[in-house]
């Protein structure tokens, strides 16, 4: 296992070989890992270790989970989840990536990860501007497989079809495909999933992007994806708290 990977203690380590691997990017909207949120709690996957935060902001919160079931503990920035029933693995990323280390930490834990785990294929999650390209309309989600990869340079694919002058991913997500692209040594299949989307309420737009996942990765459909806690009273949907009793946040 790589170096960067921390096993979870009270947790058998699965083997991984072989697995398929989705990859949020830290990018508009979040859009990715609302989706990879959704996963987890729906598909029942096991949280199994997490990777080096060095290059993240500082992060720590209570363990996210559903309202049925409660759970104590920490989470940390950058965590690492199984389901043996689909052998897929995902990564969930809360908190973003210093600025100037992206490289850094794409080379140095990312990848790295990728390489010791011999994964069959990864999936990489990504969202962009829809204000920003013109071609496109709001909730749009283009994907690139291996062979766009193989056949075309990042910045000659095509988005939806028409031509632009660059391909429109995040940063993060760039410098991952990239890293994985020109690693002949790791050779999973790669995969790409971009959504296009304004900031604001991004909830819905997390339910699309799984959808698309489960569909592309011929999965089982999801008739009602599952919503952790934290999504909870973000944009007003639960009872305004009491100032006197709950404090000025609740």
């Amino acid at each position: 296992m790589s170096s960067s990977f921390i096993p979870l203690a009270s947790t058998s380590l699965p083997d991984l070989k072989s697995s398929t691997l989705i990859i949020p990017s830290v990018s508009i909207g979040n859009i990715p890992q609302l989706t990879i949120d959704l996963l987890i709690h729906t598909l029942d996957f096991e949280k199994i270790g997490s990777l080096s935060d060095t290059y993240l902001y500082p992060f720590a919160s209570p363990i996210d989970h559903t309202v049925d079931k409660p759970q104590t503990g920490i989470s940390n920035a950058i965590e690492i989840y199984y389901n043996s029933k689909n052998h897929v693995t995902v990564i969930q990323q809360r908190s973003p990536i210093i600025p100037s280390f992206i490289d850094a930490y794409v080379n140095e834990i990312i990848n790295p990860f990728i390489t010791k785990c011999q994964f069959a294929k990864v999936f990489v999650l990504d969202s962009s501007d829809a204000g920003l390209v013109e071609e496109i309309s709001p909730g749009t989600i283009d994907v690139y497989t291996q062979e766009d990869f193989l056949s075309k340079s990042l910045e000659s694919l095509k988005l939806s079809k028409k031509q632009i002058t660059s391909y429109d991913h995040s940063v993060y997500g760039r410098a991952l495909i990239k890293a994985i692209t020109d690693d002949s040594s790791v050779a999973p299949e790669l995969n790409v999933l971009v959504t296009y989307v304004y900031e604001g309420d991004n909830f819905y737009d997390g339910e699309v992007l799984a959808n698309k996942l489960v569909k592309v990765m011929e999965l089982k459909q999801v008739d009602k994806w599952i919503k952790p806690v934290s999504w909870l009273g973000v944009y007003g949907d639960k009872p305004l708290p009491n100032g006197m009793e709950d404090g000025l946040f609740g």
